[in-house]
């Protein structure tokens, strides 16, 4: 399986090349600049949401997963798919996340897709009703934006609490709380 933005060689042997596809929607997204989170519009699938409501952690350890979604027209994004929770190790107020998994189901989706979704963002469970992300959910999601390599200029964070949802979005300067459009 190839992995996204690597090389390849195509099938007439003419020596290596990179994804098109990836290579231009990353050039699109470039992380020079950061984005005004004012100027954009944020769209959550109604699946999603109820797919998270299944890990709602009224008792037992945290879960922790990834989101994949799409940018729609100018400067809409949208959330479409979250993997099942990717986890290596969690406590009732903690969990990491496990690479391999994670990384696993993005590649998958992205095939499935037809190279359309692509890594937007993190979602852990919290025991609490309307859950506050913590520092640590904050220097996480900083830590990565900084690292991982982003298509698009920007992280969510959804919290699943066990009567309403966190949704944030990070866009390398600051976070911002979010009420997406529910599609």
């Amino acid at each position: 399986m190839l992995q996204m933005g690597r090389k390849f060689r195509n099938s007439q042997g003419k020596g290596h090349k990179t994804c098109t596809y990836l290579r231009n929607i990353k050039r699109y997204f470039t992380r020079n600049t950061t984005i005004t989170l004012s100027n954009c519009t944020f769209e959550l699938k109604q699946d999603v949401i109820e797919g998270l409501k299944n890990y709602i952690q009224f008792c037992g350890n945290e879960q922790c997963g990834v989101l994949t979604g799409v940018k729609v027209g100018n400067d809409t994004y949208r959330i479409c798919k979250f993997s099942p929770p990717c986890v290596s190790e969690n406590s009732r107020c903690g969990c990491k996340r496990d690479a391999e998994k994670a990384n696993s189901f993005i590649k998958e989706d992205f095939h499935k897709s037809e190279h359309t979704r692509f890594y937007i963002g993190e979602w852990h469970t919290h025991p609490e009703k309307n859950p506050t992300p913590s520092s640590v959910d904050y220097s996480s999601i900083q830590e990565i934006f900084k690292t991982a390599s982003l298509v698009a200029p920007i992280i969510f964070m959804i919290i699943v609490g066990t009567e309403g949802l966190h949704i944030s979005v990070y866009n390398g300067d600051k976070f911002e709380r979010i009420d997406p459009l529910i599609v």
